[in-house]
């Protein structure tokens, strides 16, 4: 359902099309609205395309268009039409490859009073599903709540009630939402919300000819219901005084995903017959703790999660038992419960008008358990992560940074099946980068240097290497150069050299197995004129892979170098329009006697009506 409220919104087009080897795709929206006195509209349209081209063809069209209008008798009372079409088509074989919805409806837009909108409806329903066209009635009705206050409190809320009856097929849907805030003080904030929904949705699914001929159908139904139940409340408190605030947030989470097939013949009952039930539980506790000085700013969050989920199928009548409970011993070793614990700690330091420091610390342990003695999924997980970050402005136009990272992830499992899946692993990077910006030259520099180690804690168990190392050198570059008023220059790209080994830890050897050469390099010339900027330029990359021989000797495996032209147009006039042009032509050649040409296209296109 689509409310206008009266009230005029920006309108706007947007396209976004891109085509990258053989994959196209497009993606364009459309929001219009308008208001005549009483009468209004508003129109929505998004179009979402993907094309494959390969051996067989693949494409994947989205569409979805909205069209309301209403005519306001008075200040209270308005009524209008609403046409809602959806539809999705797949070229593959399966069972929901084309589907199509729509909806024609009469509504109501009561306000009784500022505060609340009540949004009566009722209408015609159309809905295509494997070849099968349902026709039927959607009714229900909506209300919004906004800004209602009662002494101290504020209401905020929403609710929906939708039936769509299609036979054989039913959809429903029910929502309702409740925020209620209140301040105690000027410094002390408190919000409550409710939240409630639930959805059944019905679909067809082909059906073998024992069940069609004993039930007369041709296609079997399952429904999907799922049903959610959140409450939170948040408590935000701000001392003036001494610049110190708490944030505290705690969330309650149920969840319910109920599958149910209609036609089930007890005699033709399989391990794979019987629906399932899902049932979720989870606890959300954060807070967040902040204080700041003319000089520093630090903030801490401490959060906390746990969460259980259990799955079970559903017995059938008269069914063989067996079945039964081969299912739910397969079902029971999906059920897990988990719990996930996490705090950070980041700040700010302003040294000197021209120094500052970033530190920046995160530390996460998650339990996973799985109550099922045939799932040895039960692992512990912890991850600490630490960053240092310098930067020093030597003057208007020279900024340089210095920044030092690190991480230390370790996976134990609890069960010796699992067990020589156990590993550590270690991050270490170093950068460093000076950034230049005048009138005429802006250019941004960077290199680093990284290393990552997984070590297996079983690996002298094992003859053959199992952990393994990787290394990377790369330096980036980013520069324009302004030449006059019409001429300008832009130059981006990089070099990365990786190496990827077999790697000891006792004794920290390396022995080398792979090497990656990448590099990347894309010059432009832009004329300027007024809002448009046209660009024709080089791509060219360029990735090398190596592998080593007995002498440690890099032997070159393959090869992918593109080069080629390209034009880059830009358009921006007063921020209403804004329409962007990128393409490049590439001759492709590989370590293969034999080269190959490809065209890429990348159209970006925003328009505020």
């Amino acid at each position: 359902m689509t409310i206008i409220d009266g009230k005029k919104k920006p309108s706007s087009l947007t396209s976004f099309f891109d085509k990258r080897l053989n994959t196209y795709s497009l993606n364009s929206k459309l929001s219009y609205s308008q208001s005549f006195g009483h009468y209004s509209f508003l129109l929505n349209e998004n179009f979402r395309s993907t094309v494959i081209k390969a051996n067989q063809n693949s494409i994947k069209d989205e569409n979805y268009f909205t069209f309301s209008n209403q005519y306001s008798f008075t200040n209270y009372l308005a009524l209008g039409l609403l046409l809602n079409n959806n539809t999705f088509s797949d070229d593959r074989r399966l069972n929901i490859n084309k589907t199509s919805v729509l909806h024609g409806e009469v509504f109501a837009n009561i306000t009784p009073f500022s505060e609340l909108q009540i949004v009566p409806f009722g209408g015609i329903s159309q809905n295509q599903q494997v070849a099968v066209l349902d026709k039927g009635t959607v009714y229900g009705s909506e209300a919004f709540l906004s800004e209602l206050k009662l002494d101290d409190f504020s209401f905020n809320g929403s609710a929906k009630f939708q039936n769509e009856d299609i036979s054989p097929r039913k959809n429903t849907l029910r929502n309702f939402k409740l925020d209620m805030s209140s301040s105690f003080d000027q410094n002390i904030f408190n919000n409550l919300s409710f939240h409630y929904f639930e959805q059944r949705r019905d679909f067809y699914f082909e059906s073998d000819s024992i069940t069609s001929n004993a039930f007369h159908i041709t296609n079997n139904i399952q429904s999907r219901t799922e049903g959610q139940f959140q409450l939170q409340n948040r408590l935000f408190y701000f001392s003036p005084l001494n610049n110190f605030s708490i944030d505290i947030n705690g969330r309650l989470f149920w969840r319910n995903i109920d599958r149910n097939t209609r036609y089930v013949l007890a005699e033709r009952v399989t391990q794979s017959s019987f629906d399932t039930k899902i049932e979720e539980f989870k606890i959300d506790f954060s807070s967040i703790a902040s204080y700041r000085t003319s000089d520093f700013e630090g903030i801490f969050r401490l959060a906390y999660s746990e969460k259980e989920e259990k799955h079970s199928p559903k017995p059938i009548d008269g069914a063989n038992p067996i079945f039964f409970n081969e299912r739910e011993k397969t079902e029971s070793q999906k059920n897990n419960s988990a719990k996930l614990i996490t705090l950070s700690f980041q700040s700010n330091y302003v040294l000197t008008a021209r120094d500052y420091l970033t530190l920046s610390i995160f530390h996460r342990k998650l339990v996973y358990d799985t109550p099922s003695d045939l799932n040895f999924d039960d692992r512990d997980e912890l991850l600490t992560t630490a960053r240092l970050r310098y930067l020093r402005s030597i003057n208007y136009f020279f900024d340089i940074f210095l920044n030092v990272e690190g991480s230390i992830n370790k996976i134990v499992y609890i069960f010796a099946e699992r067990s020589s899946n156990n590993n550590v692993k270690r991050f270490i990077k170093f950068s460093s980068g000076v950034t230049y910006k005048s009138r005429y030259i802006i250019s941004s520099n960077s290199a680093e240097v990284s290393a990552n180690y997984t070590v297996y804690d079983f690996e002298e168990l094992n003859p053959n290497f199992k952990s393994f190392s990787f290394r990377q050198l790369a330096f980036r570059d980013s520069t324009v150069i302004i030449f006059s008023q019409k001429i300008k220059s832009e130059i981006q790209g990089f070099l990365k050299l990786s190496e990827q080994g077999d790697f000891r830890w006792s004794n920290f050897s390396n022995q080398p197995v792979r090497f990656l050469s990448e590099v990347y390099i894309e010059p432009k010339l832009f004329y300027v004129f007024d809002q448009l900027q046209l660009g024709i330029g080089l791509r060219y990359f360029d990735l090398s892979t190596y592998n080593y021989d007995s002498n440690n000797e890099k032997v070159l495996a393959t090869n992918y170098k593109s080069i080629g032209p390209l034009t880059d147009i830009r358009l921006i006039m007063n921020e209403k329009l804004r329409l962007k042009i990128y393409g490049y032509y590439e001759f492709i050649s590989t370590e293969r006697p034999f080269t190959n040409e490809q065209a890429n296209l990348n159209i970006q296109l925003e328009w505020l009506l």
